[in-house]
């Protein structure tokens, strides 16, 4: 028989306090619900370093579904302890891990779609305001775990095995952070925004724009409407770009979408982005 290759992988232990179940068992009813919260929020972690918003119409491509194959390999007492085993992403997405200007937030080879959600919890909980490891969609996603929490448990913990710095707890108190966390956060907003056009990346998706204030704003297109040569011909002029922009809790705007596919113009002067 042919044996199945083994990847590379980090291990976690996912723990739940305060389980009405003996120590070391779990109902499959809850179990089943909280492994489908875990991935649900792991997806848009690693959505969001891939594309720069949590929440897309459309599938995963294969690869980033590959990153999510998290495999439990033991349950043992101590409140209830799931070990388990995520891929690295220099396994499953090897040839976009070389291509670091593919990412919104770029991982390392070593890291896995935990680790991004990791980061995202940290960020949240310490209320980083500024932060880009995180949008409305990613604390959706552990918000949802609320119910899980009132019904089930007291809290949760995950920990990489081999990584210290690699830890979340998620309980009552987090998730009062996570909601006015979540509250700061303007609605995305249509807007018509000039800037001086810095930066094309990997194969002309992303962009970077520099605004009349010197601030960044980095953004992304649909490379099947964009015509290439136009926006070739801007680098380092002055445009006016028509987008979705999504903000930060701090009010700040974090990433524009551009998604009309008219020609850019150049734009008669700076316009800063709205506050």
């Amino acid at each position: 028989m042919r044996r199945a290759k083994v990847k590379k992988s980090l291990k976690y232990q996912f723990k739940l306090k305060g389980l009405s179940s003996p120590s070391g068992t779990i109902p499959l009813i809850a179990l089943k619900e909280v492994c489908d919260l875990l991935l649900g929020a792991a997806e848009r972690g690693l959505r969001l370093a891939v594309e720069g918003v949590s929440v897309k119409r459309g599938r995963l491509p294969g690869w980033l579904t590959n990153s999510l194959e998290l495999t439990v390999t033991g349950l043992k007492k101590g409140s209830t302890v799931l070990n388990i085993e995520a891929p690295v992403l220099g396994e499953t997405a090897k040839e976009q891990i070389r291509q670091q200007d593919l990412w919104y937030i770029a991982p390392e080879p070593q890291d896995t779609a935990l680790t991004l959600l990791l980061k995202s919890v940290r960020d949240t909980t310490n209320e980083a305001v500024d932060s880009n490891a995180y949008d409305r969609g990613v604390l959706d996603s552990l918000l949802q775990f609320k119910p899980f929490l009132k019904n089930n448990a007291d809290k949760i913990q995950l920990k990489c095995v081999t990584r210290r710095v690699e830890h979340f707890e998620l309980g009552e108190r987090e998730l009062v952070k996570i909601e006015r966390l979540k509250a700061k956060i303007p609605e995305p907003r249509a807007i018509v925004i000039s800037g001086r056009f810095d930066v094309i990346e990997h194969q002309k998706k992303w962009f970077q724009l520099v605004l009349s204030n010197a601030e960044s704003l980095s953004g992304t297109t649909d490379t099947e409407h964009l015509d290439v040569e136009q926006m070739r011909q801007y680098w380092g002029k002055k445009v006016t770009i028509k987008g979705l922009v999504h903000f930060r809790p701090s009010r700040k705007p974090r990433l524009i979408e551009r998604k009309l596919s008219s020609p850019w113009k150049k734009a008669k002067k700076f316009s800063p982005i709205c506050q």
